[in-house]
């Protein structure tokens, strides 16, 4: 009789990586394989041959979840469709004029990126809805009809409407999507006020405008993917990973793909929160370094930490999703010399295809390369020894380097380290003052092929608690994506005092959220959901902020004759992210929001056997830390059991990655397989 196996596939810039979990017995496997840029699919299906080797068979998988990151590189390499787009009379320069702030604010000569829509392709729809809702001037349906003609004539491949106040009342929007879909069925239509009906004109066309300029190339790989696995015979239909760290049906993402730009690092802080409940730790800082960059988000009380704007590619994203801040610093982040002559490490990266010098295909000396050279990395074992790498290759392209710094090789990749580090220091240093977090109660959980390599450089330099490296760290991203959970978030805006809302009228609308809410869960093609919840909030402000913060609400406040209950939680939420309140101002709501979560089954917590004894190296090496050369022990991750302890210096080697352990620092692994380090006591 054949197993259920449930797979979870995150296709990231340089590996493509697969979780596997034995349904029966909570058995976890991570694999890596490089990703195929030009198909991704392809990689895919090197993975299941890879499977195939295991005894897995594809007809053996009957849950499948997949994080893609083709809407993001379709919007990042400006390769998306032609479209047009359909606006209020009098507001064609919406997407030109965008905010009017320059990108660097002390930088005259920062501009602000090119839209995506060329200003020949936005046309004038003569009609008014007033911001209450009300219909000021119907639509002129001659006229309409001549824009659409005028579109059609132009050979765009879709049109996105976006009239203003939309969000207030679709009726306009719905109209003139009916009628092009009458005259012109062949084209595209994204209409603003059903994507996400929330006030800000310039942020709801351009996120709708993305919607449908990345779309084509989302359908046509989704299709693409579903034909794959037909033929490799899988008979589990994907499910695609969400930014908000949920999850979709793949149908609901082919219409939506926006939602998906940011869903490989969300699944991975998703992967990350049930890492760190199996370890018991409730405060995390997630640090996920891949081979472009570095991504890092906050996880308090064991919660992800979420944003309802994100910015990509200069372009605001008004979607909530998990809160994720990057630094262009990952293993395939290549040396250079700027031109006042100081050695910089990133942003830009050598990829998959040539990637570092040691893969052999490419000269530029990247950060892998100076892993390899420090010692830290075993050339016959990386990503499990699918990718051999050349030493002798890494320290040519790092001579140059080095001859500039009038050092050796070694030293000079010694030194590309500690630069990469320093920038990451500096991000992940502004993103915790942001939070208001002293790092000494959080603690690091390292993933991603160099985010265990690099980690502890990092709790070293912030004073945090210890980090944690989960057992696969490699493929965390597609264990997040395994483990994520059905998620939407219904959003209403509104804009009014909060006392001028009536309960019974508040509790009305959250009503209707929930029910769109949860018309959405039934959509999706799901069996076996383990329950569902429902989260309310509202964005509020003081009365003239300009910004708003996102409250939490109980359920149960809304059955109040009173507002006070929100009212001192907004001033206590207040109080707390900005150091001050003012009781007596006037609360303005700006949105109404509900999340529903689907709970889908969560994989067992399998425990790793007891320790008989010490552990024994395998080996030993020297590398290269901070200008110190150590004889560093070598061990193997699969030979580390519960209770055992590893001191620093040392690295431990895996199939998916390698961590290293700085001098003065030890680690010790849980009954989960955790590998915890923490600082060394001394001896007095």
């Amino acid at each position: 009789m054949s197993r259920k196996y449930r797979l979870g596939i995150d296709i990231g810039g340089t590996f493509t990586d697969l979780t596997l979990l034995d349904q029966e017995n909570g058995r976890i496997v991570g694999l890596k394989t490089p990703t195929v840029s030009a198909d991704p699919a392809q990689g895919i299906a090197n993975g299941l041959a890879m499977l195939g080797e295991k005894g897995v068979q594809p007809s053996d998988i009957h849950y499948f979840v997949h994080g893609t990151t083709i809407g993001l590189n379709t919007l990042l390499q400006r390769r998306g469709a032609s479209i047009a787009l359909f606006v209020t009379e009098g507001f064609q320069d919406l997407l030109s004029l965008q905010r009017l702030r320059l990108p660097v604010p002390y930088d005259f000569r920062s501009r602000l990126p090119e839209p995506l829509i060329a200003r020949k392709h936005v046309f004038p729809i003569r009609e008014r809805m007033l911001q209450d809702g009300t219909v000021h001037q119907a639509i002129d349906t001659a006229q309409l009809d001549e824009v659409i003609d005028a579109a059609v004539a132009a050979k765009v491949d879709g049109i996105v409407v976006c009239l203003l106040h939309s969000y207030k009342n679709a009726a306009h929007e719905d109209q003139v999507a009916e009628r092009i879909r009458t005259r012109a069925p062949e084209l595209e239509v994204s209409v603003s006020s059903k994507l996400w009906p929330q006030m800000r004109e310039y942020e709801r066309a351009v996120m709708t405008a993305v919607n449908l300029y990345i779309q084509p190339n989302v359908k046509r790989y989704f299709e693409t993917l579903k034909e794959r696995l037909v033929i490799e015979g899988m008979p589990a239909t994907p499910f695609i990973t969400q930014s908000n760290g949920g999850i979709m049906d793949i149908g609901t993402a082919a219409e939506a793909p926006v939602r998906t730009l940011f869903s490989g690092p969300a699944a991975g802080v998703i992967g990350a929160v049930r890492v760190a409940e199996s370890a018991g730790i409730g405060n995390v800082i997630t640090f996920d370094v891949g081979g472009t960059s570095a991504d890092i988000s906050i996880i308090e009380d064991g919660k992800p930490t979420f944003v309802q704007t994100n910015h990509l590619a200069g372009f605001p994203i008004m979607l909530p999703s998990v809160s994720i801040y990057s630094v262009g610093a990952g293993g395939g982040s290549f040396a250079w010399i700027d031109n006042g002559g100081l050695l910089k490490v990133g942003p830009e990266s050598v990829g998959s295809n040539p990637g570092p010098a040691c893969y052999g295909r490419g000269d530029k000396a990247a950060l892998t390369d100076a892993f390899l050279l420090c010692g830290y990395l075993n050339p016959a074992r990386f990503a499990a020894g699918s990718v051999a790498l050349q030493p002798e290759l890494s320290a040519q392209a790092i001579q140059p380097i080095a001859d500039y710094l009038h050092t050796d090789a070694q030293s000079a990749a010694d030194q590309m380290i500690q630069v990469a580090i320093a920038n990451m220091y500096a991000e992940l240093s502004s993103v915790l003052e942001q939070h208001g977090i002293d790092p000494r109660d959080f603690s690091v959980l390292a993933f991603g092929g160099a985010g265990p390599v690099t980690a502890n450089f990092i709790a070293d330099e912030i004073q945090a608690q210890s980090v944690l490296v989960p057992p696969s760290p490699g493929t965390l991203c597609a264990l997040g994506a395994l483990t994520a959970d059905f998620a939407y978030d219904a959003v209403q805006s509104r804009k009014n005092l909060l006392l001028d809302l009536p309960m019974a009228s508040l509790n009305e609308e959250y009503t209707k959220l929930v029910d769109h809410a949860r018309e959405w869960l039934e959509l999706q093609d799901i069996s076996g959901l383990e329950g569902q919840s429902y989260y309310y909030s509202m964005d509020a402000r003081y009365s003239g902020q300009a910004f708003e913060i996102e409250l939490p609400l109980d359920p149960a406040w809304l059955a109040d004759s009173s507002h006070q209950r929100i009212l001192d939680s907004f001033h206590e939420l207040h109080q707390r992210q900005y150091g001050h309140s003012d009781t007596e101002a006037l609360v303005e709501v700006m949105n109404l929001r509900v999340r529903v979560v689907g709970h889908t089954l969560k994989p067992l917590q399998a425990r790793v056997p007891e320790a008989q004894g010490e552990v024994t190296a395998h080996g030993e090496r020297e590398i290269v830390v901070r200008g110190q050369r150590y004889q560093a022990p070598i061990y193997l991750r699969t030979d580390l059991h519960a209770g055992h302890r590893v001191e620093g210096p040392a690295v431990v080697e895996q199939d998916d990655t390698t961590v290293l352990i700085l001098a003065g620092w030890h680690g010790k692994v849980d009954p989960y397989g955790n590998l915890i380090l923490r600082r060394t006591e001394e001896v007095k």
